[in-house]
């Protein structure tokens, strides 16, 4: 007989409920979006359904930006460089790559920057969350802005998915 999947949310007693809960959060969006891209090949992961399309691989190179966006945002306090502007600005702005990467390419860059993100925040408490600054023009929580991380993710894993099954035969 096998064993029955969990699906909870904040039950690492060793964090506070809701950082345990926005981890948990976190991580099983990351699950189904690594599910939903296993296998594609590099020329599947720059295809663009149409002009107005973004590849599979601008979804999640954007997916990996945001993220990190909010981490300097958030966990840095500060704007970003002129070198990480290079680096993520076309991936948060969904500028099309004009290069094939390889999956693990997407994977790693995902996968590193969630490293990070799940350790800043076992180091936060609730206070941290919850205080209130200005962010633009509105006023918002690090609670928020991480669950617009969570959101956006999941946003771009269903037109991951819807674009996949409208891949060309390879």
């Amino acid at each position: 007989m096998s064993e029955r999947r969990q699906l909870t949310l904040g039950v690492d007693r060793s964090l506070p409920i809701s950082i345990a809960g926005l981890i948990d959060m976190l991580r099983y969006a990351r699950k189904t979006t690594v599910d939903a891209v296993l296998g594609l090949t590099p020329r599947q992961l720059s295809h663009r359904h149409d002009a107005a399309s973004n590849s599979i691989g601008a979804l999640l190179w954007h997916i990996a930006a945001v993220e990190w966006w909010y981490q300097i945002n958030t966990f840095d306090r500060r704007d970003w460089s002129e070198d990480e502007q290079a680096k993520w600005e076309a991936g948060l702005d969904l500028i099309p790559d004009t290069q094939e990467h390889p999956l693990e390419h997407y994977l790693d860059a995902l996968a590193t920057v969630r490293t990070r993100t799940e350790r800043e925040l076992a180091l936060r408490d609730e206070g941290w969350l919850l205080a209130v600054e200005p962010f633009d023009d509105v006023d918002s929580n690090n609670y928020w802005k991480w669950f617009h991380v969570c959101e956006d993710e999941i946003n771009h894993r269903g037109q991951i998915r819807w674009l996949r099954k409208r891949l060309p035969a390879e």
